[in-house]
């Protein structure tokens, strides 16, 4: 009986020594560089219509209120910037061709 109890005892013991010779078996340590902000360029202004402010915080407030779920809110205001970015484009190119 006194095998059974020392076995038990030395087991916890056991343990810890295999804990610690895993943590001492581990590599050294992991450096991670992460970008500082201020080397960054600075952002170039950003002008809104107030159309498009109210869309868009419109649509931010369906998403943040749970109507719509983020990705679609995501999807429906990338989409809905795309098409206006080419309907300007085919705009700015009929002005040009009617002027030439």
């Amino acid at each position: 009986m006194a095998t059974a109890g020392q076995n038990k005892s030395e087991a916890p013991e056991q343990e810890r020594t295999e804990g610690s010779a895993g943590a001492a078996a581990a590599p050294g340590k992991v450096t991670i560089t992460l970008p500082s902000l201020a080397n960054l360029p600075p952002l170039p202004p950003v002008q809104m219509e107030p159309k498009r402010l109210l869309w868009l915080g419109g649509l931010a407030a369906l998403g943040v209120i749970g109507v719509l779920e983020w990705p679609v809110v995501a999807v429906v205001g990338v989409g809905s910037y795309v098409a206006e970015r080419f309907a300007r484009d085919e705009l700015r190119k009929a002005r040009t061709d009617r002027h030439s």
